[in-house]
């Protein structure tokens, strides 16, 4: 196969692994979904997506609050699941060859930050060659949320817990301003690339739900967008943080490969001054959220892990 045989035989594939977690009981209290894969199913449109994203549920952390029992159970559970959905094939096509958990960051995060990265390799037998590209599921840490932030949705004839539209479009806001060199700076990040698939996904969002016709939605997005960015302590002063380095963000948007061409940066740039301007109007920005020193955050996770322990205890 090619480069491009290979991506859609990946992206395929992954939608099969996604309908079997969507079929697992026990996922179902561990796992909120989010990313590409969820906004085509809200949006009712088809982007390839090349992995799955998802959050652990804040339940499921009480519940488990060390980081490798977390992954031991993890791994069971996404296992069992997977092969479970592969061995009801008739024929049966797809082998789970391996599956292994790691945890992402591999370091600890001064912040407590860390999720996990969980990578597979699966045996086709009908594409029956070396070499098939291994499959990703990114599981990022807990994050706080409100009442607007999560709705179950039916995939492939299975309910499941996925960010909602208003908190996916403001985690896509966020991640374009976590890769811009002020919030690398401010918490010492090292360089990553400028995340221009994002602009382009609220381009989307914002061709489905003009502002001029649904206000509630973007004060709602508004909230969550202010929400996750102060979970990450990342600042936002309006249309002058998103426009840092501009030049440079269009540029790395023009040559990005991966992205359809049916949205161009003329669109993304008006785009994104439509809904700051809409955003200060609201009193939503701006807004600044100040580091906390890495010790005492340390202190208060080692204070959080036995305030789990005796929640634990206390339910036995």
């Amino acid at each position: 196969m090619n480069s491009e045989d290979f991506n859609k035989w990946k992206s395929d594939i992954l939608g099969d692994i996604l309908t079997a977690l969507a079929a697992s009981e026990k996922l179902k209290e561990i796992l909120v979904y989010k990313g590409a894969r969820i906004l085509n199913i809200l949006l009712d449109t088809k982007r390839m997506s090349l992995d799955i994203d998802s959050n652990l549920i804040q339940d499921f952390v009480i519940k488990f609050p060390e980081k490798e029992a977390q992954k031991e159970y993890l791994e069971k559970v996404f296992s069992a699941a997977i092969n479970r959905y592969f061995n009801r094939q008739n024929p049966v096509r797809f082998k789970l060859e391996t599956l292994k958990i790691q945890k992402s960051p591999p370091k600890d995060h001064p912040l407590g930050w860390n999720g996990f990265s969980v990578k597979m390799n699966v045996k086709d037998s009908i594409y029956n060659v070396r070499g098939l590209p291994s499959l990703t599921i990114d599981v990022a840490a807990w994050e706080k949320l409100s009442e607007n932030s999560i709705a179950e949705i039916d995939l492939g004839g299975y309910k499941i817990k996925a960010y909602t539209l208003e908190r996916i479009t403001g985690e896509k806001l966020r991640a374009f301003l976590s890769t811009l060199p002020a919030y690398r700076n401010k918490v010492n990040k090292p360089g990553e690339a400028l995340r221009v698939k994002d602009l382009y996904d609220i381009v989307r969002i914002h061709r489905v739900k003009p502002i001029i016709d649904n206000e509630l939605f973007w004060e709602l997005t508004g909230g969550e967008f202010k929400s996750v960015c102060e979970s990450r302590f990342i600042d936002c002063q309006g249309v002058e943080t998103f426009q840092e380095n501009w030049r440079i963000t269009e540029e790395h948007y023009e040559a990005d490969q991966t992205l359809p061409k049916d949205v161009k940066f003329d669109e993304v740039e008006r785009m994104i001054s439509i809904i700051n301007d809409f955003f200060a109007l609201k009193g939503i920005t701006p807004f600044s959220f100040r580091l906390p020193i890495v010790k005492a955050m340390r202190e208060q996770s080692i204070i959080l892990t036995h305030n789990l322990k005796d929640v634990m205890l206390k339910k036995k």
